[in-house]
C-alpha cells in the first residue's frame, strides 16, 4: 500500500462486527429486561426510539458501567473481525466505528480491538441522551476523514443494514454484510453474513498501487 496516503475503513456494529444478540440485548439481559428491549429493537420512528432510549438509560441508572459491561463478554463477534481489523491496522489503515447504539458500550467493545475514534449515542451521569441517529453516521465519518487528511477515494465502509445507507455513502469503497439487498447505492459489494478478514484483504488489494 501507498505509504503517503492516509486510509480509513469505518464498521457499523450491530450487524456487522457483532453477529447474533444485538449491544443493546446483551445489556438488558441481565437486568431481566430483554423481552422489553426485544421490542424496543422493532420500533422504527425516531421518536418512539428516542423514548426507548430514555427508558433504557433508567434501567441502567443504578448499575456502574463495568457491570453493565461485563454483560458484553458474551457477545457473538463476526467471523473474522478481529483478524481483519487487526490486518487493516497493520496495513497502516485507520479503524473507525461508526453505530448508533450506546457510546459506553462501543468504547468498551473497541478497546480490546485498538480502535479509539468511535460514534455513538452518549449517556451522561444525569441520565441526560445525547442521541445518534443513521444520518450521523455519514457526517461523522467525513469529519473524521477530514481531520485526519484521508482522500475520499480511500475511505471505506462496511454495513449490514438500510440504515447503514447514509454510512456506505459517504465511502468510496462500500460492503454491505446484511442478508438483505444492499442498499440502492452504486458499486456495494454485497457480501452476506461476509467474512470481516475477507472484507479487509479485498480493501486492503483494492488500495495496493
Amino acid at each position: 500500500m501507498s505509504s503517503h496516503l492516509r486510509s480509513l475503513v469505518a464498521f457499523d456494529l450491530d450487524g456487522t462486527l457483532l453477529r447474533g444478540p444485538t449491544t443493546c440485548e446483551l445489556l438488558a439481559q441481565p437486568l431481566g429486561r430483554l423481552p422489553e428491549m426485544r421490542r424496543f429493537e422493532a420500533l422504527s420512528s425516531e421518536h418512539e426510539i428516542a423514548a426507548a432510549r430514555l427508558e433504557m438509560a433508567r434501567w441502567y441508572h443504578d448499575h456502574p458501567v463495568e457491570q453493565l459491561c461485563a454483560a458484553l463478554e458474551s457477545a457473538t463477534w463476526a467471523p473474522g473481525a478481529r483478524e481483519g481489523i487487526r490486518l487493516l491496522q497493520q496495513g497502516g489503515v485507520e479503524v473507525v466505528i461508526a453505530s448508533i447504539t450506546w457510546q459506553f458500550a462501543v468504547e468498551w467493545l473497541a478497546r480490546p480491538l485498538r480502535v479509539s475514534r468511535v460514534l455513538g449515542t452518549q449517556l451522561d451521569s444525569a441520565g441526560r441522551v445525547t442521541h445518534v441517529w443513521p444520518r450521523d453516521k455519514a457526517r461523522w465519518l467525513r469529519k473524521v476523514s477530514s481531520e485526519l487528511g484521508v482522500p475520499e477515494t480511500r475511505i471505506a465502509a462496511v454495513g449490514d443494514s438500510s440504515s447503514d445507507t447514509d454510512l456506505l455513502s459517504a465511502a468510496s469503497l462500500r460492503f454491505f454484510v446484511g442478508l438483505g439487498s444492499a442498499p440502492p447505492l452504486a458499486a456495494v459489494s454485497h457480501r452476506p453474513d461476509g467474512n470481516i478478514e475477507a472484507i479487509a484483504r479485498e480493501v486492503l488489494a483494492a488500495w495496493a498501487v
